[in-house]
């Protein structure tokens, strides 16, 4: 059947040495011709040239495809800041968010790209999406020695395997850190608070773990 296709469709044909049919049907884009073994009429058949071409604009596609997304959710954290802040004093901090872009562990949510904006602007040093063990931490801020959670909605009291995350990401990090979970309702509510809030954080746990004399 595909060799009288082939000859109805004036494909060119070709024996190898062996004596085996080769059919050249031309490249749907350019026309070069395709060398194949058959020739099937409905196949669209696509040269190795243009088939790289092909996966190429795929890919950048796909980049860009992943960029306006991230530019989306950029544009959501900066509407929830200037609701609260002068967006012109987080211009460095918008730089620096968009430099990121093509990085695979980009920020996963709002809330965490308005986080990553507040401690720029404070010119607050931190790494995002810092491996320890098998965990992941949203951002290790080492001047301050927090390893800062992102969460939702945050219950009073903490479930026996978070207590045990947030001791082994204490240890491995080393002495004096400490695990302060805020909630991406707080941070909505009001990120310029974000810096004092952890400061009252680290301030009240350390008169705890203080000694106390009589």
């Amino acid at each position: 059947m595909s060799h009288k296709e082939a000859i109805e469709d004036k494909i060119p044909i070709q024996k190898d040495s062996k004596g085996f049919n080769w059919y050249y049907p031309p490249c749907k884009i350019c026309g070069t011709p395709v060398p194949n073994w058959s020739y099937i009429r409905i196949t669209n058949y696509i040269c190795n040239s243009c088939r790289k071409e092909l996966v190429k604009l795929e890919f950048e596609y796909r980049g860009n495809s992943t960029v306006d997304k991230k530019e989306k959710k950029l544009q959501n954290a900066l509407k929830r800041i200037e609701k609260v802040a002068n967006i012109k004093d987080y211009k460095k901090a918008i730089t620096f968010v968009r430099r990121g872009f093509n990085n695979k562990s980009w920020y996963q949510s709002t809330e965490e790209i308005m986080v990553a904006l507040e401690l720029v602007k404070q010119g607050i040093k931190a790494y995002h999406q810092v491996k320890v063990y098998d965990y992941k931490v949203d951002f290790v801020i080492p001047d301050l020695k927090v390893a800062l959670e992102v969460d939702g909605p945050i219950y009073h009291n903490k479930n026996k395997k978070e207590t045990i995350r947030d001791e082994v990401i204490s240890q491995k990090l080393g002495d004096g850190y400490e695990v302060i979970r805020i909630s991406t309702e707080n941070i909505n509510l009001n990120i310029t608070k974000l810096l004092p809030a952890i400061k009252a954080v680290l301030c009240s746990r350390k008169k705890k773990s203080s000694p106390k004399f009589s």
